[in-house]
């Protein structure tokens, strides 16, 4: 399904290419922003702010898809069933195409599902206790993100200007907001013309407060692309519109701790031999995780345990388009605070526990406590994906429930 989506967005893409008549964008984007392109950033770190994300981070159920195109299916910390949520026209779906807008609360109704719609047209939808409606159309949708627990939306969009450029928007919108929400930034970033994806959402009160962002390559897929690519991070302060620079763009960012106190990145332009490094936001400090001897496709998708003590990542090497296959993914645990690699599970150990001949790809996808990790496992056939459960500790590894990994739930 991520492949499927991949080439949706490159056919939308091409197509936009091959219209004739002008391409319309934003109305609150200005003449003069399509023509500068070049914003005003502050390459210093964000000051430390006072938000909602001081409880313990530590999720109350996950949202998964199972590969039905009209719904979703929502489990408790366990994996067990607890609700299926109507979503039609998904088609394809993953983390960055959808968000639970609110709370968990238990034996209460379930908070608003803001997620992205491919049929019969592309629109941002929203099911809100079961009534389904469109909040936004789009057809330029390209990521959002949300804040734990929270009515707190980013998302971005990729249109071409006049000038068949593309041209990133970014926008922040509570659910009720997102039809009518303007952009807050836009770019066209030239000369090499990234997009913007917004990675999480920071809040103070119930009220958005800022964006954290990267530049991200888009219309670009392929069966053999294994990490996101991206470059730098940033955080645009919606209170006073400081638009600040965290991570050089000789940083791709491969994830951002719960917290907001860390990212994870590899070297730009080197992925496939660069280690794993993060970093702490407030003070730019970076701790570096060595490749394993036998990783030579490089390291990527990384998630922070919700009390920073571990992170945990991908490392594969190989081809998934080689004859004969020889494709191999290991996720590798590190300590955060002290460095160091304390785990690894490669894909020798997921067969035993999902009985398939063969793995196709692991991916961390979070954790379920400051300890159990949760890793998305796929078999010999794509479709065919599990999550399981890891201790980190005793290095106990489980299952945990059929289907892939989309987002959190949070009290």
């Amino acid at each position: 399904m991520k492949r499927f989506k991949q080439f949706l967005l490159l056919v939308s893409i091409t197509a936009i290419l091959s219209a004739c008549g002008q391409v319309s964008v934003d109305p609150g984007a200005s003449e003069a922003n399509e023509q500068d392109s070049a914003p005003e950033i502050q390459e210093a770190p964000p000051a430390e702010v006072v938000s909602d994300r001081s409880g313990d981070l530590i999720p109350d159920g996950v949202l998964i898809s199972t590969g039905d195109e009209n719904s979703l299916t929502f489990v408790d910390e366990n994996g067990i069933f607890m609700r299926k949520i109507e979503t039609p026209g998904i088609i394809a779906i993953d983390p960055e195409d959808v968000a639970i807008t609110g709370p968990i609360v238990p034996d209460g109704p379930f908070p608003p599902v803001v997620y992205h719609q491919w049929t019969p047209n592309q629109a941002l939808m929203v099911n809100d206790k079961g009534d389904i409606s469109t909040a936004r159309a789009s057809d330029t949708f390209l990521a959002l993100a949300g804040a734990p627990g929270q009515d707190a939306i980013a998302f971005s969009e990729i249109m071409l200007n006049n000038e068949n450029n593309p041209h990133g928007f970014l926008y922040a919108a509570k659910t009720d907001d997102l039809g009518s929400a303007a952009a807050f930034f836009d770019l066209v970033d030239q000369p090499f013309y990234w997009a913007l994806k917004p990675v999480s959402v920071e809040t103070l009160s119930g009220k958005t407060q800022g964006v954290w962002y990267a530049k991200t390559a888009w219309g670009i897929g392929g069966v053999d692309l294994i990490f996101p690519i991206n470059r730098g991070l940033y955080y645009f302060d919606l209170t006073n519109g400081d638009n600040k620079l965290v991570l050089d763009d000789e940083h791709s960012l491969q994830g951002i701790s719960p917290s907001l106190n860390f990212a994870a990145s590899v070297q730009a332009g080197n992925i496939e031999s660069a280690a794993l490094s993060i970093t702490k936001l407030s003070n730019g400090q970076s701790t570096q995780y060595p490749l394993d001897p036998d990783t030579d496709r490089g390291a990527g998708w990384a998630v922070f345990s919700p009390d920073d003590g571990y992170v945990a990542w991908l490392e594969a090497s190989g081809s998934m388009v080689s004859d004969p296959y020889d494709f191999q993914s290991r996720v590798r645990v590190g300590d955060a605070a002290a460095g160091g690699v304390i785990q690894s599970v490669d894909d020798l150990t997921v067969k035993q526990v999902i009985g398939s001949s063969k793995v196709t790809m692991l991916r961390p996808a979070g954790w379920l406590d400051n300890k159990t990790l949760l890793i998305e496992a796929r078999g010999e056939d794509w479709e065919d994906v599990s999550l399981l459960r890891f201790e980190v500790t005793s290095g106990t590894l489980s299952e945990f429930c059929e289907g892939s990994f989309l987002s959190f739930g949070y009290q």
